[in-house]
């Protein structure tokens, strides 16, 4: 595997406890999961881990397995399976393969910083003027004069800078401290203002980033040598939080 790691530029650096494993899959935003599958090592832990953490719910998850392990890999949502003993060539084509989902899912989870001002609507407040500070296809982030309380409802009316209409998004709060900044994640978006976040989004993260697939830094963490967690990052964008 370091050589196809190796070739996709992306330098691994490894961990030997299962401990510092669980705590990069639960706090630390990995792009992609690389997983040694050994029954007797119990791997279903760390990509469960994964899987229910907030960073890494929709990490590309890569499982190396073999006859005996390929169904336990599939039933906790592996992505992508290199089976043993490993093929370098379609191993190769796997990870490549894994790097693009990676590349997608980045750039879904991506968050534009902007400053737009919006019509906010919040449930048991009223309506209030605010601003948009960051903007992804799921979520943004909301400066309000006073603190919104957690799973509040929001309705949100705004413009891009640049473009033309309004774009009207439902959602809840998620997050947000005592100086009024919340982050919002969407429940309800008409098709039509969908089309028109995701155009605009497309066109400004094509400002912040090459159409290329990233040079990334992979952090790799066995579980007693034989789990492996790969986390890939790139500095072109920001991911969101």
């Amino acid at each position: 595997m370091n050589q196809i790691l190796h070739s996709l530029a992306i330098e691994a650096e490894v961990c030997s406890e299962i401990k510092s494993a669980l705590d990069a899959v639960t706090h630390r935003r990995l792009d992609t999961l690389i997983v040694d599958w050994n029954l007797a090592n119990d791997p279903t832990r760390v990509v469960r881990t994964a899987r229910k953490s907030s960073p890494n719910s929709n990490s590309t998850i890569v499982a190396m397995v073999d006859a005996d392990t390929e169904t336990h890999a599939l039933l906790v949502r592996a992505n992508f399976m290199i089976h043993k003993p490993v093929d370098l060539d379609l191993a190769r084509r796997c990870m490549r393969a894994a790097c693009g989902t990676m590349l997608q899912e980045r750039r879904r989870a991506a968050r534009v910083p902007v400053d737009i001002p919006v019509i906010a609507r919040i449930s048991e407040i009223g309506t209030l003027e605010a601003r948009i500070s960051d903007l992804s296809i799921g979520g943004l982030a909301l400066q309000c004069g006073q603190p919104l309380e957690i799973d509040c409802d929001v309705s949100l009316v705004f413009s891009f800078p640049g473009a033309d209409g309004v774009v009207r998004i439902a959602g809840r709060v998620v997050n947000g401290n005592p100086t009024g900044r919340a982050g919002v994640r969407f429940s309800f978006v008409p098709e039509e203002d969908l089309d028109l976040l995701e155009s605009w989004l497309a066109t400004e993260l094509a400002k912040l980033e090459d159409a290329e697939m990233p040079v990334a830094e992979a952090r790799v963490a066995p579980y007693d040598g034989d789990i492996g967690v790969l986390g890939a990052s790139s500095n072109r964008i920001r991911p969101s939080t």
